[in-house]
Formats: C-alpha cells, sequence, structure tokens
C-alpha cells in the first residue's frame, strides 16, 4: 500500500533524494526547468473567470480518463503561465490518479495581455478565490484543492489564511513559496543569484513589452539594464499598478506568513532547504502556529522548484504534493 509522503501533522515519510548527476542548489533549480515537460492529453478547456476591476484570469480545463475524483487547481510563479514544466508535470501526475485539472494564469499571463487591466501581483489572493468559486459552481468533483509554486504559492496560502472558515478550498499546498516577500528580495540581491535576477528581470521586461503593445502602462523603459532587479521592477510597475507606495510597502501587505496562523484546512508548505532565494528561516515562526491545520517539509536538496529525481515521476513534489491531498483528503 502506498505511503503518504507527509501525514497531516507533518511527519515526513519519504525522503526526496535528488539526482546525483545534479550536485549544488543551483544546478538542482535551473536544469529541471529546462527539461522537456508533457502536456496534458487532450484539448485543454479554456474558462475565463471575471476577478473583478474589468479584469478575467483564462484557466485551462483538463479532465482524467476515467471517473473523476476530485479537483485540483494549480496556480504558477513569478514570470510563468500555465504551462510552465512544473505545472505541466503536476498536471499530468494529477490527471493520471483522477483529479480534474484547472491551470490558472495569473493576470496578463499566458497570452492573456487583453483580459486584464492590471498587473498580477502576489496579494491577489481574491482571484485565486474567485476561480475556486467558479470551479465549484461548475459542479466539477469534490474535493476541491489548491497547489501553488513559488509566488503562487504565496498566493494560495494567502487566500486560506484571509479566507480562513470561509476557504472554498479543501486543502491547500504551496511549494518553495515565498511568504516573506521582502525577506525573499533581499535573498536575491546576494551575488551568487544575480543570475536569478537576470532571468527574472528579462521575463518580467518582457511581460511588460507585450502588455503595452495592447494598452498604455506607465512606467520607464522595460529593459533588463533598466530595470536589473525583481526589486527595483515592483518599484517601478507593480507597486504602482496595484496602488502601493513601494515596493516594501507591497512585500509587507501581500505576504502570506502573518496569515498562516489563521489558515483553517489542511495546508502543506513543502520548500527544501537549499532554496536558493526562499530561505528556509522564514517558515519557523509558522511552524507551531495555534489552531493552523499547517504540515511542512523541508528536503535538504531540492532548489527552487526543482526535486528532479533519477527515477520516474521525475518531478518529485508534484507527487509529494498528491500524496498529501489525497492523504489528508481520505482520496
Amino acid at each position: 500500500m502506498r505511503e503518504p509522503v507527509l501525514a497531516c501533522g507533518g511527519v515526513e515519510r519519504e525522503v526526496f533524494s535528488p539526482a546525483r548527476w545534479l550536485p549544488g542548489r543551483h544546478l538542482r533549480t535551473f536544469v529541471p526547468s529546462l527539461m522537456a515537460a508533457p502536456r496534458p492529453d487532450g484539448l485543454d478547456e479554456i474558462l475565463d473567470v471575471s476577478v473583478g476591476e474589468g479584469s478575467a484570469v483564462r484557466v485551462l480545463l483538463n479532465h482524467p480518463a476515467g471517473a473523476a475524483r476530485g479537483t485540483l487547481l494549480l496556480v504558477h510563479g513569478l514570470g510563468g503561465s500555465a504551462d510552465s514544466p512544473y505545472v505541466r508535470r503536476t498536471a499530468c501526475l494529477a490527471l493520471a490518479r483522477g483529479w480534474v485539472v484547472a491551470r490558472m494564469n495569473l493576470r496578463n499571463c499566458g497570452g492573456t495581455e487583453a483580459l486584464a487591466r492590471t498587473l498580477y501581483n502576489g496579494g491577489q489572493w481574491n482571484d485565486v478565490g474567485r476561480v475556486l468559486e467558479d470551479l465549484d459552481a461548475a459542479a466539477l468533483p469534490r474535493p476541491i484543492a489548491a497547489a501553488g509554486f513559488s509566488l503562487g504559492g504565496n498566493l494560495v496560502l494567502l487566500f486560506a489564511g484571509r479566507a480562513a472558515e470561509g476557504s472554498a478550498a479543501d486543502a491547500v499546498a504551496g511549494v518553495n513559496p515565498p511568504v516573506d516577500l521582502d525577506a525573499c528580495c533581499h535573498a536575491l540581491e546576494r551575488p551568487s543569484n544575480f543570475p536569478y535576477q537576470v532571468h527574472f528581470s528579462r521575463l518580467l521586461c518582457g511581460q511588460i513589452r507585450r502588455v503595452r503593445s495592447v494598452r498604455p502602462l506607465p512606467g520607464p523603459e522595460a529593459t533588463f539594464w533598466r530595470v536589473r532587479t525583481v526589486r527595483r521592477f515592483d518599484r517601478f510597475f507593480t507597486a504602482p499598478d496595484a496602488g502601493y507606495r513601494s515596493a516594501e510597502a507591497y512585500y509587507a501587505a501581500s505576504s502570506a506568513g502573518p496569515h498562516l496562523t489563521s489558515v483553517r484546512v489542511p495546508a502543506l508548505i513543502l520548500s527544501a532547504a537549499d532554496d536558493p532565494f526562499v530561505p528556509v528561516e522564514t517558515f519557523a515562526p509558522y511552524r507551531s502556529a495555534p489552531g493552523a491545520r499547517l504540515s511542512f517539509a523541508h528536503p535538504a536538496k531540492g532548489g527552487h522548484l526543482g526535486y528532479w529525481q533519477s527515477h520516474e515521476p521525475r518531478f518529485w513534489a508534484g507527487k509529494a504534493v498528491l500524496d498529501f491531498f489525497e492523504d489528508v483528503l481520505r482520496f
């Protein structure tokens, strides 16, 4: 009989062993993102969800080949989309295990620049709530679970904390979630993390240029040499677009950490101890949160959204999240 990776109390039962040919946190982060990821079988069913302010987000639905036993919402991270490799890998694993899968594009992501009047940011937890409500209204099978990756993990956990007993999700998970956005930006600013700044800045600047092709957007020229860091991007674009006076005010208002004590559904936080820019120490204040139903898994080696192992399924984190949901939801 399959042993769950985690019990609800957070006891780790399966140890992640990274592929031996991936030494170091940086290779364990970068290389898996370059690997080909499978696509869900069949055509994507498109669901556009109104999130207010004249904006909508696009959700891609996929159904399992056999009878569906539950519905899983997946939310991508910074600079990603519903087609990000880690989202697709988790979606394919979930479909094979009988889940209906909903892959959410955050505002302006995945070619949806014309659907939203504002940029996406890490504090738009209501968008997650609106999508979950629409999935429930569509009579998709319950239980409904939500898992977010990186910034998407912060959003899912922030939603669970802000919604508390009113959560439309029966369980949630965050994989490498930056629950302290300011601390994670400080970590990104270490000299050893400069390649990540280049990577994210180029992705984000590309998005701004695509948005400007369909509507005006204030701010400076969106080039790497003008932006250079995630914090400067948030200072120039994210914060003013969302009505914050500074990047730091945006981080303080949008970090999930202070709201984790209000989570009232089973929640998993999975984040490797060697994540280059999500310090494992940021989770320490919440490990003993009274009343919260939080489980934690901190493999020693996994990088940021890497978790690549030498055997199938290659993406261990996707399996870990599904095992957790199926354990706590008696799937």
